[in-house]
């Protein structure tokens, strides 16, 4: 995984741990961990919904975490963090993927976004972002492809 660091060397480390933790809770199904990582004003645009304060966004997530089973893999690429002391904001490609499956069927990339600040010495997150392209032609989704691993020589 790519990443790219703009600003404090030292705060991105911290919201890379924090993502960590964050992966953890929510393959774990630890909803009311998830929560106290988050301010009470959080808000989280979503591919088809919005949630505006944390318990619109557990429920989000309530709704959600059937989904996250034993053997399920949150994969990043093309991280990016902007971090100063207090706020930092992360944009990566994303996707989540069951290990049984991997090679049977191929999960979207998604674009995302998380803005955090620390408040009481502790990175919570104020906003989430998640979407898939459209074409707003067709309105069909645009697949971000894998990149190749192989490169061709010539």
């Amino acid at each position: 995984m790519s990443i790219q660091i703009d600003g404090d060397p030292i705060a991105a480390k911290e919201v890379l741990a924090q993502v960590k933790i964050w992966d953890k809770v929510i393959i774990g199904h630890k909803v009311s961990d998830l929560v106290q990582q988050c301010a009470n004003d959080v808000s989280m645009f979503d591919i088809s919904t919005q949630q505006n304060g944390v318990e619109e966004y557990k429920s989000a997530w309530e709704k959600f975490s059937p989904y996250f089973i034993e053997g399920t893999q949150i994969t990043r690429r093309d991280v990016k963090i902007y971090a100063s002391e207090e706020l930092a904001v992360m944009h990566c490609h994303s996707k989540v993927e069951h290990e049984a499956l991997k090679g049977k069927l191929q999960m979207p990339w998604c674009r995302t976004t998380l803005c955090m600040q620390k408040r009481d010495n502790q990175w919570c997150v104020v906003h989430q972002h998640i979407s898939i392209p459209v074409d707003l032609t067709t309105g069909k989704a645009i697949v971000l492809k894998d990149k190749p691993k192989l490169r061709l020589l010539t």
